[in-house]
């Protein structure tokens, strides 16, 4: 079942609208003091951080995510944290391209799979408070500042890959990535970063139609440089790859109203086969998205890494199955979750006049599950010094 989405969370309670699996939960006063009283420090702690507010449930989240195995190639792109509001201040940020153009940016380091395995919030100056560089690593831009932050926390970075688009790359980024961490890199690039290089102009590429490429190599022969001709003209550079063997792809023909089989060069395909575990992570995050409207905008941030939590719990959850077993949907997962917390922290309040009635439990309402029983969290057995253990069928101990 899924959840209804209601105009305000008020609604839930409602005589007219009461939806029953949220507000039987607990009561509404109960979960606008919740509201009310969550943080995360104390306000009068200052501190120069623009994340202060957050900060320590953020360098928690992060602390789990980089105990993580790890996969060897990783996709380099920004995440958006929605958000519309005026209280962050110049945090928000505007992305034309993305779904939800405002926001704060996340830059997350993924990989192919949607699994987010580093993450640094931007902050303007702030962003890299807790990284060093060289002299020669700060003066490359912001870019290629984020993608070497990121590339610092991976477990094995010989022989790893890393991809990131136009935003981020290089030359001197992938220079220093091969031979200062040993990472090898592959990117789309922008013509103004390409310093000087011979390739085809653009209309000579379009003069020769679609799939027609022109690729460079660098005298130590370390950097590729291929621009390849589809719809338009797209440049890209790798340290690891070059155009061929040259293959073979669908693309749609106006003309001939219809597919048609186009030449595409082996880095393009290596691109759009490793690039998206950014955008997957991110589509995993708005399916079922958790929407906390709030003033403060460090609760929105709050919201959405939890939900990345569980979208990183349910990819570990898929990887470790058994291959013979059907794999449980990302909805019936974070029902799952939802239930054993609820059971964790049965419901307690005055008991009905049934309840009150009946002297012996013969159909305990809330029993633990499996995965609560054998969590290795050391569940204690306590005493029930005013009447039996309601867990059990008949109620026979007082434990």
């Amino acid at each position: 079942m899924g959840i209804v989405v209601m105009p305000a969370y008020t609604d839930y309670w409602s005589s007219s609208y009461r939806y029953s699996l949220i507000a039987d939960v607990m009561p509404l006063k109960r979960y606008q003091a919740l509201r009310r009283y969550i943080h995360f420090v104390d306000n009068n702690d200052l501190d120069s951080d623009r994340y202060f507010k957050i900060r320590p449930f953020l360098n928690e989240i992060r602390k789990k995510f980089l105990e993580i195995d790890e996969e060897h190639k990783y996709s380099i792109d920004e995440m958006m944290v929605p958000y519309k509001g005026i209280r962050a201040g110049n945090r928000r940020q505007y992305i034309k391209n993305k779904p939800r153009k405002w926001g704060i940016k996340n830059f997350i380091r993924a990989g192919v799979t949607g699994m987010i395995y580093d993450f640094l919030i931007y902050g303007g100056e702030d962003t890299f408070r807790s990284y060093s560089f060289s002299d020669y690593e700060n003066n490359l831009g912001l870019g290629a500042k984020v993608v070497l932050a990121l590339c610092q926390t991976i477990h094995q970075k010989l022989c790893s890959v890393v991809y990131f688009d136009n935003f981020f790359s290089s030359l001197e980024l992938m220079q220093v990535l091969r031979h200062e961490y040993g990472i090898f890199s592959l990117g789309t690039i922008r013509n103004n970063r390409l310093r000087g290089c011979p390739l085809a102009s653009d209309p000579v590429l379009k003069k020769q139609g679609r799939g027609s490429f022109s690729q460079k190599v660098t005298t130590d022969g370390k950097i590729v440089i291929c621009k390849w001709y589809d719809n338009k003209c797209v440049t890209i550079a790798s340290t690891y790859t070059d155009a061929y063997p040259v293959g073979k792809i669908k693309r749609f023909c106006k003309s001939e109203a219809g597919k048609m089989d186009v030449t595409c060069p082996q880095m393009i395909k290596d691109y759009n086969q490793h690039m998206g575990g950014v955008d997957l992570a991110d589509m995993l995050v708005a399916l079922y998205r958790t929407e906390l409207r709030t003033h403060r905008w460090y609760l929105t941030i709050f919201s959405q890494m939890l939900d990345i939590c569980v979208n990183n719990s349910w990819l570990l959850y898929r990887r470790d199955l058994d291959v013979k077993s059907k794999p449980m949907p990302l909805k019936e997962f974070r029902k799952s979750v939802a239930t054993s917390l609820l059971t964790k922290n049965p419901k307690r309040g005055r008991p009905s006049a049934q309840e009150r009635a009946t002297k012996t439990i013969t159909n305990p309402t809330i029993r633990p599950t499996d995965d609560i029983r054998y969590d290795n969290l050391n569940h204690f057995p306590e005493s029930c010094p005013k009447g039996r253990c309601k867990h059990c069928v008949g109620g026979q101990t007082r434990i």
